[in-house]
């Protein structure tokens, strides 16, 4: 899958954060270098969990079940019916 990041905008750190100086994007960039595979795994399996808890945090919790995962489904991966 092609990266939608501009390649122009700080191609030597890979990073690409608007609102963020040039000098710091090259130091975040440097540190996520560093860890691990297994740190690097581990840092995406903890942003899916946190993205998954502030989806359900937004559903109204007095819907019945089979809904809560409809709109879940729906919030989190987009609606597939379109």
């Amino acid at each position: 899958m092609p990266s939608k990041i501009d390649p122009s905008r700080y191609a030597d750190t890979g990073f690409s954060i608007a609102d963020t100086p040039p000098e710091l994007n090259a130091f975040l960039f440097q540190q996520m270098m560093r860890k691990s595979g297994a740190e690097h795994l581990e840092i995406g399996c903890r942003m899916n969990d946190t993205a998954r808890a502030l989806v359900w945090s937004g559903i109204p919790q007095d819907l019945p079940e089979a809904k809560r995962r409809e709109l879940f489904l729906e919030r989190f991966y987009g609606d597939s019916r379109h």
